[in-house]
């Protein structure tokens, strides 16, 4: 007979070794050419790397940011090593427990999703992860609160300063591409207010492994939101290469978190910059027999934030519109994540394509 484990006696040692156990990344797997940045130099508005930065954010919109040698960014290593040991701690509890908290039929964005219940394509093929998404404005009171777990709810504050550290670097990475656009600096902090609401979003994931060294996890997509902040051990993450029809894996690397631009940023630009394609499949290697388990932080435009081109600087000069309509933070995220999500907005075959982002829509030069 299984034994059965009560919520209530569930619980974690935050101080436990993330990278510990971990098998080494094969070095005979192709991977994606990131760059690596540092967030120091970018704290020190160091002219260089701001300059790579947009390089990279025009070419493939990936790229590794080291967190050592700052305050800043070693303050939340340890907020995400801490919030690894809680992950555990909450997939840990029973099946029962964590479906309460299952809030899709309400229409929320956030709570528990169970194995298989999104959508990886227009056939209807489920996805393979566990989920849990905890709203910044719950845990920063902008919004009604959520129900949580007991666990969760007892390391509330852990998880509001891993959020606030986020958008620490968030900010840091926007001022830059302000600069590098023409722009304002702060002209998208001002779209990403953090005590404004918006889908910005802590998202704990943990998938099981599978004996095929391909297996999708999660299908193709580009991010809904600006820019993502993932911490990773373990490899299955891929992207698209640009001008290609080449998949290649993007290593996990210590003391650095991998940084994506998503939608509303290519959006605001009208193009230049990427939100690139990209997708989950089983880990390389010695690895494809392990637990994956990801922390990411989602950073989406504030809710009635207008996705569409700014006014000023390079944009004017080399943006090109994409022609679709323009729409709010809050009806872009709802139209995408609810197409994927299996009977709430995905029916039947097409419902998967009413989600698309801007993968269609390659519109700036990638040269």
């Amino acid at each position: 007979m299984a034994a059965v484990v009560d919520e209530d006696s569930v619980s974690v040692n935050l101080k436990s070794a993330a990278w510990r156990d971990v098998p080494p990344f094969p070095d005979s797997v192709p991977t994606a050419p990131l760059v690596t940045l540092s967030l120091k130099k970018l704290l020190e508005s160091d002219q260089e790397e701001r300059e790579r930065l947009y390089s990279a954010s025009k070419s493939l919109g990936f790229l590794y940011l080291n967190m050592r040698g700052c305050e800043e960014g070693e303050r939340l290593l340890a907020d995400a090593d801490a919030l690894f040991a809680l992950m555990k701690g909450f997939f840990a509890l029973p099946m029962t427990q964590k479906q309460k908290y299952d809030l899709s039929q309400k229409g929320s964005y956030f709570g528990y999703k169970g194995k298989g219940r999104e959508i990886m394509d227009d056939k209807g093929s489920p996805d393979h992860n566990e989920m849990y998404n905890i709203s910044k404005d719950d845990v920063l009171s902008v919004s009604a609160p959520l129900p949580h777990p007991p666990l969760i709810e007892d390391h509330r504050s852990l998880i509001e300063s891993y959020m606030r550290n986020c958008h620490v670097v968030l900010t840091t990475l926007f001022r830059s591409l302000g600069r590098s656009l023409g722009l304002s600096p702060d002209i998208f902090s001002q779209l990403h207010r953090y005590d404004q609401p918006s889908g910005c979003h802590t998202r704990f994931i943990r998938v099981h492994p599978y004996p095929d060294s391909q297996k999708r996890t999660l299908g193709e997509h580009t991010d809904f939101g600006s820019l993502s902040i993932l911490f990773n051990r373990l490899g299955g993450l891929q992207v698209l290469l640009p001008n290609s029809d080449d998949w290649v894996y993007v290593r996990p690397l210590p003391g650095s978190a991998i940084v994506n631009l998503g939608d509303a940023m290519v959006k605001f630009t009208a193009g230049i910059l990427r939100s690139n394609l990209h997708r989950v499949v089983s880990p390389p290697g010695a690895q494809a027999g392990m637990l994956r388990e990801s922390l990411v932080y989602f950073c989406r435009p504030k809710h009635d934030a207008i996705l569409q081109r700014l006014r000023g600087g390079v944009i004017d000069t080399e943006g090109v519109d994409d022609g679709q309509e323009s729409v709010s933070s809050k009806e872009w995220l709802e139209r995408r994540h609810l197409s994927r999500k299996l009977g709430v907005g995905f029916h039947q075959p097409g419902d998967f394509s009413k989600g698309t982002g801007t993968e269609g829509t390659r519109i700036a030069s990638l040269a």
